[in-house]
């Protein structure tokens, strides 16, 4: 530690004395100076910390301390935080420089470390990703996370505070999603931590996963013709070889609503097809859209492919991958401009509607689609999270 780092630190912590009581020495702290209102927070958390430990299985003394230490390094300014991390050799992330009270986790962690000896790897973990979350969450990270938020003074201020509390009686996983939502509905008002975002997208994998195992077509393996299809979710094109793409297909909204087309036969499908010779699969998408919907894409998001294996012998058309290939999901928003084109060599579209998510699911199953309903449920949902 540099002299740069023993004066800051110097400025509001007295040596410890490993005779004296932590909570006492905590307590004294923040009462010299004037941040009562801080121990008294750190308290109700313990406090909770310990309720959610017996609860869950925890080690409750673990969980006390963990709330007693927490926010200590809130006594910093948020000036002294940054320049405490740089001496320290904390990394300092471009979030972190934006909004450095957040480094206050990291910092706390730190002193319960380095101050008072203390390195039970759960306490210092918990401690330190308290505020945004972690990737890799134990148990101990989510109880010391939930009880932190549901220990906040005002639940005017933040609405959330209610619904975690009831959700923390039977699930932390759900009074963290309680929470993980609030904060994505406010994101363009605030800074989203890096540690944050990442954690959302584990937690919105697990949603989706579970919402898969219930649907009955699509947790399946899926015949059409002689293709075998198995869909997996994904967050992200990096997770895929796109080299492999052949088909795309969308889920496509108006707002709050899905549109659904109808064929000349009655069958009631959703837009997409196979890429055109050396087309790019997001240009494909734009093409399928405005051909089966005269609709423009105004956005889009991947949230799955189908894994498809071919038993023909030669591919359906000569220039896509055979017998492996890969057909891309997304959702995403579009606008309703013109009558479908119809071309002669693809499906006759008669009726483009804009129904309600159940609408669509109904009219999808009362035609033999269940596979269709799955689909369209499954993107309907994801994009509710996101």
């Amino acid at each position: 530690m540099n002299d740069i780092a023993k004066h800051l630190l110097q400025q509001y912590l007295e040596p410890y004395d490993p005779a004296q009581s932590i909570p006492a020495y905590i307590e004294n702290t923040f009462r010299k100076h004037h941040h009562q209102d801080t121990w008294q927070h750190s308290l109700k958390v313990a406090e909770q910390a310990v309720i959610l430990s017996e609860r869950y299985g925890a080690d409750p003394h673990i969980a006390q301390y963990a709330g007693y230490l927490h926010d200590l390094s809130t006594l910093f300014t948020d000036q002294q935080k940054y320049e405490l991390a740089q001496q320290l050799g904390i990394q300092i992330l471009k979030e972190e420089q934006q909004v450095p009270y957040v480094l206050h986790q990291k910092l706390s962690s730190w002193l319960a470390s380095a101050w008072f000896g203390l390195d039970h790897p759960d306490l210092l973990s918990a401690i330190k990703c308290h505020t945004t979350l972690y990737p890799e969450l134990g148990l101990m990270d989510k109880i010391l996370f939930v009880a932190d938020k549901c220990s906040w003074a005002s639940e005017h201020s933040a609405p959330f505070i209610h619904q975690m509390k009831s959700a923390s009686e039977y699930s932390l996983d759900e009074a963290i999603i309680v929470y993980l939502n609030y904060v994505w509905q406010q994101r363009d008002q605030m800074v989203i931590h890096p540690w944050l975002e990442a954690t959302k997208a584990i937690f919105d994998m697990e949603q989706t996963k579970q919402l898969l195992r219930t649907l009955p077509a699509l947790s399946q393996d899926i015949q059409w013709g002689p293709v075998t299809a198995k869909f997996q979710p994904i967050t992200s094109l990096h997770e895929i070889d796109t080299s492999l793409i052949s088909n795309v297909s969308i889920v496509p909204m108006v707002g709050d609503q899905v549109v659904i087309m109808q064929l000349e036969d009655g069958r009631w499908e959703l837009p997409g097809g196979t890429l055109e010779e050396g087309e790019h699969y997001i240009a494909a998408l734009e093409r399928e859209v405005m051909e089966e919907m005269g609709a423009t894409l105004i956005d889009y998001h991947v949230f799955g492919y189908f894994q498809c294996t071919s038993e023909a012998e030669t591919p359906y058309r000569p220039y896509i991958p055979h017998p492996s290939f890969i057909r891309l999901t997304v959702y995403g928003q579009v606008q309703l401009d013109h009558q479908p084109l119809n071309p002669p060599d693809g499906e006759q579209v008669v009726l483009v509607d804009v129904v309600s998510i159940e609408e669509a699911i109904k009219r999808l199953t009362q035609t033999g689609r269940q596979d269709l309903a799955d689909f369209y449920q499954i993107g309907y949902d994801i994009s509710l999270r996101s």
